[in-house]
């Protein structure tokens, strides 16, 4: 059922265009608009100026500007009201900057730090030397160019910037435009369809049936002022809210699109390759690749699987409200860089063997979200004949992912905070009142009292064990978390043994059963953001409910639910606009 038009406007991550409108009427005068709503450079003056010093104005040129990491790019201040037309120059805040925003010199001359900032987007200032109240702004976005974001001569390959050639809003005056990535290629009714999303395509059930699909797309083009062309026509999507996935197709123009399938880069940067033609069904710690708009080629890991996520929606492009779908049996990949907005419709690929696994739809600072590529195929079949598309694509092959930090992230980062004191004090006292119990189990080497890796916000009781316990560990000991670490020998010996995705098959049901059960009912709650299957990092060769919750949130999960451990990571809301580290030059994407 397609929702109504007030409820899904064409939805985003947010991208203003870089210049308002060219097509108003002559009479009204046309505005250029910096990204994202910033400084349009002109002055700013102080009520307490003197009168002397009040017709000063300062701007700042080029207003905004790409820049790539270590490079340079050259600013000129103009000063207006004065004779003296010296300025100040300051990069983020900073007179002069520093090493992680960039530098600026007395010239004007912007060198950009050599990774890419959080945020990307860096204001740099010019003051007046006579009066330091009048100042003028521009931008510099630090980025990382992607050859997905590039025109392409020709049949295009997929993983390349795109979406609904429709899909802008005017504002006042300025203009707002969204896309995402055309993802892959599949085929049904001996016809070829690209597959994205229904946020990308079909604007969150607001298209029609027929819509242009332009490459680049609109965010990639200056909202459709710089040259495109139209690959695709809108076909079919699946409803957001009652279909469990966010998955649309739209059939080629002939000899717009390779028919091969070719992907960018996904046999490494630069090595354009076809997925795999066999689904592979998500797995637990799964070593995973995709190739999108925003970030090119980049790879991680699953983090859970089963999940059950809650995820924002913009009601309209670069809008300010926002609805919220939850789907369950969702593919959650680990690493804050793994994405960002733009990289919508990508396909994710098992990265030794570019098998498909998801469809890649939102993200968050730590976390990437998508829908299993099965539940994607199902929810596309023919409305007609009930055909289900297949994935177009060749052989097995493995994706070189690349080292670059800005592109690769193999797991979620760790980041180590002092536990606070009473903490420390309450795992103490357990420690002290049961170690000794432990410790006459032979397999038991030491008890000491550390920081868990389930849950960093809590001290842990860590038992070093080299052999098989005499009874298995419980996840928590009088409501102290347990952590397993293995002795040498005995790690050796475990991984000889152990599967290569670190838990069994028999871990994964165990924890399904107490995650149906239980999922909902944690997830009712307003900072609890997502619930799915993983491993635990306290015991390795267990399984544990992964509980996303919402970054500063005062929410207590309990360490372990019927038997079941308990991991939590913390993130910030999932959401199709606006997530992760941005690299690209947009502020409309998905």
């Amino acid at each position: 059922m397609a929702a109504s038009p007030n409820l899904w406007s064409p939805l985003s991550s947010s991208i203003v265009s870089q210049t308002a409108l060219r097509a108003l009427a002559a009479s009204l005068l046309i505005l250029t608009v910096a990204c994202g709503g910033r400084g349009t450079g002109a002055s700013t003056s102080s009520p307490n100026s003197s009168p002397a010093t009040q017709s000063i104005t300062v701007s700042v040129s080029p207003l905004t500007a790409d820049v790539l990491p270590g490079a340079t790019q050259q600013y000129t201040a103009t000063v207006t009201g004065a004779s003296n037309t010296a300025v100040t120059w300051s990069a983020g805040g900073v007179q002069g900057g520093n090493a992680t925003v960039g530098t600026i010199n007395a010239s004007g001359v912007y060198t950009a730090p050599a990774t890419i900032p959080t945020p990307s987007n860096i204001t740099i200032t010019a003051t007046s030397a006579v009066d330091s109240t009048k100042s003028g702004t521009a931008t510099a976005t630090i980025h990382v160019h992607h050859d997905n974001q590039d025109f392409q001569n020709g049949p295009i390959k997929l993983g390349a910037s795109g979406g609904n050639k429709n899909d802008q809003t005017t504002s006042g005056n300025k203009i707002f435009c969204c896309s995402g990535t055309l993802g892959s290629l599949v085929s049904r009714g001996g016809n070829f369809y690209v597959l994205s999303n229904n946020h990308v395509l079909d604007k969150a059930d607001q298209g029609v049936n027929g819509d242009p699909i332009s490459h680049p797309g609109l965010a990639d083009t200056d909202c459709g002022r710089n040259a495109d062309k139209i690959v695709a026509n809108l076909s079919q999507s699946a409803p957001l809210k009652t279909s469990n996935v966010d998955a649309a197709i739209a059939q080629i123009v002939p000899g717009q699109v390779d028919t091969a399938g070719t992907i960018l880069d996904l046999a490494g940067t630069g090595q354009p390759a076809a997925p795999s033609a066999t689904i592979a069904a998500p797995a637990v710690n799964q070593p995973v690749a995709k190739s999108g708009d925003a970030t090119g080629l980049t790879c991680s890991s699953v983090v859970a699987i089963n999940a059950l996520v809650r995820v924002s929606y913009s009601t309209s492009c670069q809008g300010t409200n926002s609805v919220e779908v939850t789907f369950n049996n969702q593919v959650a990949v680990s690493g804050g860089q793994f994405s960002s907005s733009g990289d919508s419709g990508s396909l994710i690929v098992t990265s030794d063997t570019a098998r498909p696994v998801a469809l890649l739809y939102a993200g968050s600072d730590t976390t990437t979200v998508g829908s299993p590529i099965s539940d994607v195929l199902t929810a596309l079949k023919d409305p007609n004949t009930a055909e289900v598309p297949k994935m177009v694509g060749g052989a097995d092959h493995p994706v070189a992912c690349p080292a670059a930090t800005q592109s690769q992230v193999v797991a979620r980062q760790k980041t180590t905070t002092r536990l606070p004191d009473s903490e420390t004090a309450r795992a103490t006292a357990v420690k002290n009142l049961r170690a000794t119990e432990f410790m006459q189990d032979p397999a038991v080497s030491s008890v000491e009292v550390g920081q868990s890796d389930d849950n960093p916000a809590e001290s842990a009781l860590v038992l070093t064990v080299n052999g098989n316990t005499r009874t298995p560990i419980p996840p928590q000991i009088d409501g102290v978390r347990t952590k397993i670490v293995l002795g040498s020998d005995f790690r050796a010996q475990s991984r000889a043994v152990t599967s290569s995705l670190g838990i069994a098959e028999s871990e994964v049901t165990r924890v399904r059963s107490v995650k149906e059960r239980r999922a909902q009912e944690l997830i009712s709650g307003p900072n609890v953001l997502g619930v799915g299957i993983g491993a635990s990092t306290d015991s390795t060769a267990e399984g544990a409910m992964v509980v996303f919750v919402e970054k500063g949130s005062a929410v207590s999960v309990p360490a372990e639910i019927d038997g079941v451990r308990t991991r939590i990571v913390e993130t910030d809301r999932f959401r199709t606009f606006g997530w992760g580290h941005s690299t690209i030059k947009a502020c409309s994407r998905k």
